[in-house]
């Protein structure tokens, strides 16, 4: 037996549905049915449920009766990317609530519960809120033929390593790109398609980084 690596794999799924407070429920229940049929850490799962929850509850008191709510989740070997789009253009705002309110302390549990977490709008209107949480894809297992053993290798001596090279980076660049190109992005809009589960490999993939540079923490 054999681990598959599960860093070459990503697994995305998209869903949408309406701006009422029973649909938040399902889209709850519908994450943790996904997230552990992907076998993702059960206690990401957890917390994977609550994010959602909560950005879904922003989302739906921000739409329109018509309008449609739209939920993505990716998740890779290290991280859970859970993302909702809402069709208002107004970006969310982190408040200290008063004591007694019952209200507005669902993204203070997004900013405790994920690692990074962020919003963007996108070009064809809306906007999408997201958050990140540690913990993804497990290792499954496959039977594999037990072959012959390699044969031993001796390694070759190479040259002298030269200096290394430096890169250096610069946040505020890469976070307005990572910025518009994320507005680029129309994958909240509803397929013409059947809906279900994508399986994406991390080479040449645009879910193969870690998303995104625009954080908050």
């Amino acid at each position: 037996m054999t681990a598959t690596d599960p860093s070459s794999v990503i697994r995305v799924a998209v869903a949408h549905f309406p701006p009422t407070a029973a649909a938040v429920s399902e889209v709850r229940t519908s994450t943790a049915r996904t997230l552990l049929g992907w076998s993702v850490d059960p206690a990401a799962v957890d917390v994977c449920e609550v994010v959602v929850c909560e950005l879904a509850s922003n989302a739906v008191k921000a739409s329109r009766p018509r309008d449609l709510v739209a939920i993505r989740l990716t998740a890779t070997s290290g991280n859970v990317l859970v993302e909702v789009w809402d069709g208002s253009a107004a970006g969310p705002r982190l408040t200290s609530p008063d004591v007694f309110s019952e209200d507005g302390r669902g993204l203070l549990m997004v900013d405790a519960l994920c690692t990074q977490w962020s919003w963007y709008r996108v070009r064809s209107g809306g906007k999408v809120v997201w958050g990140q949480i540690p913990g993804g894809l497990r290792p499954q297992m496959q039977a594999t033929d037990v072959g012959a053993a390699l044969p031993a290798r001796t390694p070759l001596a190479g040259p002298e390593p030269v200096a290394p090279v430096v890169y250096r980076t610069d946040p505020p660049t890469l976070r307005r790109v990572a910025d518009a190109l994320r507005g680029l992005d129309d994958w909240h809009r509803p397929s013409p398609g059947p809906a279900g589960t994508k399986d994406r490999t991390a080479t040449g993939s645009r879910h193969g980084q870690a998303r995104p540079e625009a954080v908050r923490r």
